[in-house]
């Protein structure tokens, strides 16, 4: 029976020791799914560089006012300088002037999209942190692809109302900025940002003929950081 007894104790302990060991592993994974992981949250002002809005072989120069950007990121730092981030943001832009072409003389409107991007971030990072608040302050620079989920531009044309869109449009990004610790799971950060798509096909939305639309600018924003 003591024999019988010895088993069956070690036999649990064995299972216990498995059990241990699963939960270890599975928390390690864990931890290390969450390790070097952060979410961003930006704001800023956005601006349209002047381009061609062309319909049935005219053209009109596009004018733009200033405008804003806000939106989000999911990254995975893979090491202290390279990092991966998933980003979503939201831009528009006032439409000043059109000149020329069908749209001449048109002087109200929006010009906006929703874009989802893949950006690789590399962060030139200081061997030894110092006291002073410039010692602190780590620069860096991107490169993001990805696409415009819609891209939209809404006009008052005679008096009516007239919107243009398209979906799904490749775009690219490049990022200049800097980062600055709050504490130990804060960051502030501010970056500039040049956008480029080049022309588009958007289709009217509400029939007729669709236009061609340049679509290209630059960004000033400021961000919070949380890291887990």
């Amino acid at each position: 029976m003591k024999m019988i007894h010895q088993y069956q104790t070690i036999r649990r302990a064995g299972a216990l020791l498995a059990t241990t060991w699963l939960l270890i592993g599975a928390s390690a994974k864990a931890a290390t799914l969450w390790d070097g992981m952060y979410l961003e949250v930006i704001g800023g002002f956005h601006g349209l560089t002047s381009g061609d809005v062309k319909q049935a072989g005219a053209t009109s120069e596009g004018s733009y006012g200033g405008g804003f950007l806000a939106g989000m990121a999911i990254g995975k730092e893979l090491t202290p300088a390279w990092s991966l981030e998933l980003e979503w943001f939201y831009r528009s832009n006032e439409v000043d002037t059109l000149d020329g072409g069908v749209f001449g003389g048109v002087n109200d409107g929006d010009f906006a999209s929703t874009n989802l991007m893949l950006n690789a971030i590399y962060t030139f990072r200081s061997e030894s942190a110092g006291e002073g608040f410039f010692d602190n302050i780590s620069p860096y620079v991107g490169l993001g692809i990805g696409a415009m989920q819609e891209l939209d531009i809404d006009m008052t044309v005679l008096g009516v109302e007239q919107e243009y869109s398209d979906n799904w449009v490749p775009s690219a990004q490049i990022i200049v900025g800097a980062i600055y610790p709050i504490n130990e799971r804060f960051s502030a950060f501010g970056e500039l940002r040049y956008h480029f798509s080049g022309s588009s096909t958007l289709e009217a939305e509400t029939g007729g003929l669709e236009v061609d639309a340049d679509y290209n600018g630059y960004s000033a924003l400021f961000g919070i950081r949380y890291s887990f």
